[in-house]
């Protein structure tokens, strides 16, 4: 009898090892596991595993929650209960950007942030009860001024950084 079935310690105590090639020289099962449990730790939601490219948060990169799967045709789909501009996340600190949430039909909401949405947005028109599904085309390579700031977190320079911004397109839904 397993005393740890239907936890996650019956995972790494009897699964794992299941999956272990016994073939692989000890280094390479090393590096093995650990690429196992970083994609299921990845499929579970609790880290975020992003490859190529990098992102400053706030800019025109919005490598936000934008899109989970980073992949190009990837989509959201609910009713509008919010949008507009803010600093990126809510958060004072970051640059102005855009935001759509989204209240999907379990109801619960997800923010979408970039500086296209606000093109979309401006283009389908959306409004606040509208039930959209935004679709994630992909990134474009842009340059743009970063705000440089010195200790006291005051702006004191600008300087230029290639970035990627994310690209939308809107359909609204009939309701």
């Amino acid at each position: 009898m397993n005393p740890f079935k239907g936890s996650p310690a019956f995972l790494l105590t009897t699964l794992i090892p299941l999956m272990l090639p016994q073939v692989m020289p000890e280094p390479l099962r090393w590096i093995w596991l650990t690429l196992v449990v970083l994609w299921a730790l990845n499929r579970l939601g609790l880290v975020r595993i992003g490859l190529g490219g990098q992102s400053t948060s706030g800019d025109a990169s919005d490598a936000s929650t934008a899109c989970a799967s980073g992949r190009a045709g990837s989509a959201h789909r609910g009713e509008i209960v919010a949008l507009g501009s803010a600093p990126y996340e809510f958060d004072e600190a970051n640059r102005l950007s855009y935001y759509i949430t989204l209240r999907s039909g379990r109801g619960d909401d997800k923010t979408l942030w970039g500086v296209d949405l606000k093109r979309v947005a401006l283009e389908t028109p959306l409004a606040v009860g509208e039930t959209v599904t935004l679709e994630f085309l992909g990134r474009q390579a842009v340059v743009v001024d970063q705000p440089v700031r010195n200790d006291q977190g005051k702006v004191v320079d600008r300087r230029k950084v290639s970035a990627h911004r994310n690209t939308w397109k809107a359909t609204v839904l009939p309701a």
